[in-house]
């Protein structure tokens, strides 16, 4: 009788370390909100139809733009959302608005946040497109951080590549 104790209370300890690792390992994002934001989605949305959602978020250690879309996009689409939105992204006012006075305030000892851009298909669990860059320092005076160098993934190279147009040297 024992022996059944015994084994009912490592499998309680056992669920209940499952239940801790499970929600340690979700990512909780805080939508990002201000007039800014809401005039690019609006923009955005206008000049494609195809999207039915736009997420602007962050969570440590990156600030992203999320997009749901009605349909797959093809490639010039795609590179037309991609280059409207990391020029947002990577503008003095989102740097200030977004960057510095929200991410920052909320996670200050994780310094200069990934910018991501992910195209999600209606329906489909997993992204379409996801881009990515990591920061750099900036050689510069100010020390600002640069976004240059864009990475694509995609379900068929999840992998990923450098994007091949990202020459942007965008500082904050």
């Amino acid at each position: 009788m024992s022996g059944i104790k015994h084994c009912s209370g490592i499998l309680h300890v056992v669920n209940i370390l499952a239940l801790i690792l499970f929600l340690t390992a979700c990512t909780s994002y805080t939508n990002v909100s201000s007039e800014e934001v809401k005039s690019f989605r609006q923009d955005i949305e206008q000049d494609f139809p195809a999207i039915q959602k736009t997420e602007i978020r962050y969570a440590t250690p990156r600030v992203e733009v999320a997009y749901t879309v009605k349909t797959e996009p093809d490639e010039e689409e795609i590179h037309r959302l991609f280059t409207q939105t990391t020029v947002f992204m990577t503008s003095p006012s989102f740097q200030s608005e977004i960057i510095d006075k929200q991410y920052r305030r909320k996670y200050p000892s994780w310094g200069d946040p990934e910018l991501a851009v992910t195209v999600t298909l209606r329906g489909k669990d997993i992204s379409a497109y996801q881009f990515t860059c990591k920061p750099e320092k900036s050689e510069s005076d100010s020390g600002n951080a640069t976004y240059a160098q864009w990475y694509v993934q995609t379900p068929d190279d999840t992998v990923g590549k450098p994007y091949p147009d990202s020459g942007m040297e965008n500082e904050k």
